[in-house]
């Protein structure tokens, strides 16, 4: 083999060996959280911690994951979640994948008030659930349609691009107990959400971007950007053939409508 070659073939191998190393990466969000009337986001955002949570796992089942899968089965009857709706946003390179991601959901108790808090989960594309948030205590009155709860997250590194489920657990503020789960088998909005971290989608904010970049991460992104056009139509056919409607998108009003119910606003993008 000539040495040019050689050299070709090292500065493509290395790319692929750091995209491999950006699968593993510790996961980094920033959140902010609280009744949905609130809606103030995008100043929150911008000032809250970022959060660092362990590398996303990838292969495995999902039970096994999850913290209190022991007690799961123990479903407390007087508590249940009514419904949920996720918004997605900010897709700044056009591939089809959105770096934040809006849950809000309603919890009900079946009399009085108690104190909850809740843990959500991500799973990509048929793999383990991973936590990546857990929200501070808040009250829930009966079944008040008032209450609505949202979580409202930037995803800045560690998440793949991929078509994500969104699983809601509640627990009880004061004992820990675990109260009820809501996840895409029970609500289609939260069901194969195509979504990415910022760093796939271009910000280079939070990596210390700015300069000139070198041979080797240009190849990188090359790479990074057809092993993303060569898997999309193995995504798509995963989420027709698991349930997972594919995103057929309807403009209305300045919204994008997805066939599967949830919400891309492109309004405005630098909103949140």
């Amino acid at each position: 083999m000539k040495m040019t070659q050689i050299l070709v073939f090292s500065a493509l191998l290395m790319p692929a060996c750091l995209l491999q190393a950006n699968e593993s990466v510790e996961r980094l969000t920033q959140s902010v959280e609280g009744p949905v009337a609130k809606q103030d986001w995008k100043g929150q955002l911008d000032q809250a911690e970022i959060d660092i949570q362990q590398p996303m796992v990838v292969t495995g089942s999902r039970l096994k994951q999850l913290n209190r899968s022991d007690v799961r089965t123990y479903h407390d009857p007087d508590f249940s979640i009514f419904d949920a709706r996720t918004v997605i946003s900010r897709d700044d390179d056009d591939d089809g994948y959105y770096h934040r991601l809006s849950v809000s959901f309603d919890a009900d108790v079946i009399s009085g008030r108690a104190w909850v808090y809740a843990e959500l989960y991500l799973s990509l594309e048929g793999g383990p659930w991973n936590r990546y948030y857990m929200t501070e205590s808040f009250p829930i009155d009966r079944d008040d349609s008032d209450d609505d709860y949202e979580v409202v997250t930037r995803l800045l590194d560690g998440y793949p691009s991929g078509y994500y489920d969104v699983l809601i657990e509640l627990y009880d503020a004061d004992n820990d107990a675990f109260l009820v789960e809501y996840g895409p088998y029970d609500d289609r909005d939260l069901r194969a959400l195509p979504l990415e971290d910022s760093y796939r989608d271009g910000d280079d904010y939070y990596h210390g971007g700015g300069g000139a970049m070198g041979l080797s991460m240009i190849l990188f992104v090359l790479l990074a950007r057809l092993i993303r056009l060569n898997n999309r139509p193995w995504k798509h056919a995963y989420a027709q053939t698991n349930n997972h409607p594919a995103t057929v998108d309807l403009a209305v009003s300045g919204l994008l409508i997805s066939a599967a119910g949830r919400t891309v606003d492109d309004r405005n993008p630098a909103y949140w």
